[in-house]
């Protein structure tokens, strides 16, 4: 079925149904939002590995532990790009002249790999960028004097805390609604067709 079946198809149903331009226009839009938030996210990613080199020569630790968790951050950041390109290259790859079948399949295989990125990919990245933020800042905070490492240390554990129960579930729940709402549209031209 091609998108002038599809054009057809929602022609022939009643005007309660949303117009098939408009399932469409949701489809691209999805598509385009997603390559700018790409492109975000790897101009934010290197920006972080180019400032978290920075320091690592700027600053010259003298222990190993702030090395470390440069080390973990940067490799916290590079997983999650490719995790991203890889879920990129799923949504640039779908054609909009494609069966409204294989497309609604299409989006299905985005959203596994979409809440894989959010479970795994991400928990991994918390969980590298935080434990190298910890290392890093190990070696500083113990040099500070008490009244001001302990409160130093408690406002980034609240801080890590406010992007890991609030931030974080925001997000993915926002991305996940974009990409239901396109199956449920697809899902229904499915129907009608059977």
């Amino acid at each position: 079925m091609s998108t002038l079946d599809l054009k057809n198809l929602w022609q022939q149903q009643s005007s309660s149904q949303p117009n098939v331009e408009e399932v469409l226009q949701k489809a691209k839009s999805y598509k385009k939002k997603s390559q700018q938030s790409m492109i975000i996210s790897h101009i934010t990613a290197f920006g972080t590995i180019a400032y978290l080199l920075f320091i690592a020569f700027y600053y010259d630790p003298e222990v190993i532990l702030p090395k470390i968790g440069i080390g973990l951050s940067i490799l916290a950041v590079v997983i999650y790009i490719y995790s991203i390109n890889a879920l990129y290259q799923l949504v640039n790859n779908i054609g909009f002249d494609t069966a409204s079948i294989d497309y609604i399949k299409k989006l299905k295989e985005i959203k596994e790999k979409q809440r894989k990125i959010q479970t795994t990919t991400t928990s991994l990245y918390f969980i590298l960028f935080s434990l190298g933020l910890g290392f890093y800042m190990a070696e500083y905070l113990v040099a500070l004097s008490p009244n001001y490492s302990i409160p130093i240390a408690i406002t980034t554990i609240i801080w890590v805390g406010i992007n890991w129960f609030i931030f974080r579930p925001r997000l993915i729940k926002k991305q996940t609604k974009k990409i239901d709402e396109l199956i449920k549209y697809f899902g229904d031209l499915e129907k009608n067709v059977d």
